[in-house]
């Protein structure tokens, strides 16, 4: 009898430890960089054939997949120069960000089918480390989110993207 009393309490606590969620990144400073980038000189990106070096870089962060991993650090410092507003969100936003930032299971995942125009840009640091970056196009509810092995999957579903964006505007 007590080995079944046994085989139960341990089934209930290692599914009580499924349900708990996964935070993406374990950070201690979030840098938000937005920029009010121009839907409409969206084409200018694309058809430019004689790029700068700045003008690749520019589409590569605005509508690419620049960083492709979290090593990838350099542009960073480039996107002032690309006029992103630098700002250094408040700690007593990180509670409800963390909880933005965390796998999440959904019942339906919402896509659009859009030109992604990743205006805002989060930096999650850990003791002045780089270990996380989210570029959300709040436009069309799509993301990048790199330095994490969370599943990032249903990241914005449930009202997430509004919630982020809400609190970044305050």
């Amino acid at each position: 009898m007590k080995a079944i009393a046994i085989i139960l309490i341990l089934l209930l606590c290692s599914c009580k430890s499924k349900d708990k969620s996964k935070d993406f990144f374990d950070f201690d400073t979030v840098e938000h960089y937005s920029s009010n980038f121009d839907e409409f000189k969206i084409g200018n990106l694309y058809d430019n054939k004689k790029k700068s070096e700045m003008d690749s870089f520019r589409e590569g962060i605005i509508l690419g997949s620049i960083p492709l991993n979290i090593s990838d650090t350099s542009f960073i410092e480039k996107l002032e120069k690309l006029g992103y507003e630098r700002k250094l969100l408040n700690e007593n936003l990180y509670e409800e960000i963390n909880e933005i930032f965390s796998e999440k299971k959904t019942n339906e995942n919402l896509e659009t089918a859009c030109i992604y125009v990743y205006r805002d840009i989060f930096i999650f640091k850990k003791d002045n480390k780089i270990i996380g970056c989210a570029k959300i196009c709040f436009g069309c509810m799509a993301n990048q989110i790199v330095g994490t092995k969370a599943i990032t999957i249903n990241f914005g579903q449930e009202g997430d993207y509004e919630k982020l964006e809400k609190l970044v505007n305050k």
